[in-house]
């Protein structure tokens, strides 16, 4: 069994802490990527490589920090001669993930007997690999690899043992955290394309964390003051978060509280307040009546057209509108189709906006 050095210590301890950075990744590609690099300052090596392998195929996805293993061709011979490998081999048959050497299972005159080495290996001046795997779910397996034209020593071999459940769980981590951040985008991205629905997220001193464009245009239209809004809750609607999160935690009850309904003319803004420790979400929904004759005057509309797009403007689909109001779907596409001519728009969405600004207009 090799013997730690202190410089060895100071190096594992330093790549373990790089293993649980993820606040910053954009991409699972990009972390790997990150991971590679830290692998060639932990041990050093000529090839470093992160394999995705389906042996049954066979076909590897696979990241490298040279380029000579990065191309086409290279690719091609790892995915021709990988079962030869004796370390997947050994894995297939008895899940054994320790860190292990090509030079544990042959000698060197058995390895240049295999076509592993002579099509592949040779070419790139490698003769020893020292692997690891990490748990994944079968017939794929996730390999990690040191290789270059020298022995590799216990060691560095009771090093790669250290690091493998970190790698592992550094991995499982990261995919968690993509997954996470791109469910964030498509929400927000959704929330985004709504005209009448916003969402803040703050903490229990009302500090924005985050808000979408429709939800600060919906704060100084019902709460007046567009001052420091990017920043702060208004005052008004940060005592009714206090007040709301001071009643659930009296009662016990779950962190979802009483709606906050604000009338303004034929609009209405309702707040709901869904809170965890010291985070709160804030969802905003506008809703509005249909509009009265002299606004469908202005807007040129016929009655049937001005309820229409009154339903609409409430998030209705083509369908419920038409099972609303009785008609087919054809009448109710077409009648749409009317108002987007009329009002001289493309989508569901401008003529929406447009009936809120007329709207606003009229609550002036």
């Amino acid at each position: 069994m090799g013997q730690l050095r202190q410089s060895d210590i100071c190096a594992l301890l330093d790549f373990v802490q790089g293993c649980y950075t993820t606040c910053e990744l954009t991409s699972y590609e990009q972390f790997v990527q990150q991971l590679i690099n830290a692998l060639s300052r932990l041990i050093p090596a000529t090839h470093i490589t992160y394999n995705e392998m389906y042996p049954l195929k066979p076909e590897s996805h696979n990241f490298v920090n040279t380029a000579e293993l990065a191309t086409p061709i290279a690719a091609g011979l790892w995915e021709q001669h990988m079962n030869e490998h004796p370390v997947m081999a050994h894995v297939l048959q008895t899940d054994d993930r320790r860190a292990m050497r090509i030079s544990d299972f042959w000698s060197q005159r058995q390895l240049h007997d295999h076509g592993l080495y002579n099509d592949f290996y040779r070419l790139y001046d490698i003769e020893d690999a020292l692997c690891i795997t990490v748990p994944c779910r079968r017939p794929r397996v996730i390999g990690i690899g040191w290789h270059d034209g020298r022995r590799f020593c216990e060691r560095e071999r009771l090093i790669a043992d250290l690091v493998r459940p970190h790698i592992s769980q550094a991995l499982r981590n990261a995919k968690l955290v993509i997954e996470l951040q791109r469910e964030r985008q498509l929400l927000r991205q959704g929330m985004e394309s709504s005209t009448l629905s916003g969402a803040i997220g703050c903490n229990a001193e009302g500090r924005v964390q985050f808000s979408t464009t429709v939800a600060r245009r919906q704060l100084v239209e019902y709460f007046g003051d567009s001052h420091n809004l990017d920043h702060f809750l208004p005052m008004e609607l940060l005592r009714w978060v206090r007040y709301q999160r001071a009643q659930v935690q009296k009662d016990h009850a779950p962190p979802v509280s009483e709606p906050l309904a604000i009338q303004k003319g034929n609009k209405r803004l309702t707040v709901r307040l869904m809170s965890d420790a010291g985070t709160n979400l804030l969802l905003l929904e506008e809703e509005f009546a249909s509009p009265n004759m002299a606004e469908v005057a202005q807007l040129g509309l016929s009655p049937r057209e001005s309820e229409v797009l009154g339903w609409v403007a409430q998030g209705k689909t083509n369908a419920e509108v038409a099972m609303i109001l009785g008609m087919s779907l054809p009448t109710a596409k077409k009648h749409l189709e009317h108002i987007f001519q009329k009002l001289g728009v493309e989508t569901r969405t401008s003529a929406v906006s447009v009936l809120l600004r007329t709207s606003a207009r009229n609550d002036h």
